[in-house]
């Protein structure tokens, strides 16, 4: 018959104590470093998304996005967008990519943050009229805010875009 009731000598004890101390702490500074990691680095879906863009540059890349070698400036309280025309098979049909161009801009403002006025202006394309036309001021439409508020891209028609406008300029060359 085996005794079980002997004593365990004090030193080992301590021993055993001590290694399930440091146990412990692992386990306590494993989990307080996983929290830091998470807390610092986010979550799995924050990180997937991409950081906030400047109103601005996400405006100025919708409206590049969808006219054509548009050029956008900005200054306080007003966008200011201009493009070539783009020459098609007959004169009217330069009008009409001057007018989709037109309703793309304004539908890329009103998805957009940007609540101010809005200018768009067309100009004749190089090699598309004769030599001294080249770079020629054709379209100048000016939407004040409340304007592109009320405004339907998709719904209105392209011979009303240009009706619409607080200020409008349309050189007689392209009406005919």
């Amino acid at each position: 018959m085996t005794h079980t009731d002997t004593p365990v000598p004090p030193e080992r004890r301590d021993r055993a104590s001590r290694g399930m101390f440091m146990i412990l702490a692992l386990v306590v500074v494993v989990v307080v470093v996983g929290v830091l990691v998470f807390l610092f680095t986010g979550n799995a879906e924050e990180s997937a998304q991409p950081a906030a863009e400047d109103p601005q540059t996400a405006l100025a890349d919708a409206i590049t996005a969808e006219v054509e070698d548009a050029g956008v400036e900005f200054e306080p309280g007003l966008v200011a967008v201009d493009f070539p025309i783009r020459q098609g098979p007959t004169p009217s049909s330069a009008v009409e990519s001057a007018q989709d161009d037109s309703i793309a801009v304004l539908r890329a403002v009103q998805g957009s943050d940007w609540s101010g006025t809005v200018e768009i202006t067309a100009f004749t394309a190089p090699g598309d009229q004769p030599e001294e036309q080249n770079g020629q001021e054709m379209v100048r439409m000016v939407y004040l805010p409340e304007t592109v508020d009320r405004l339907d891209p998709d719904g209105i028609g392209r011979e009303d875009v240009w009706a619409e406008a607080d200020e409008q300029f349309v050189d007689p060359a392209l009406t005919g």
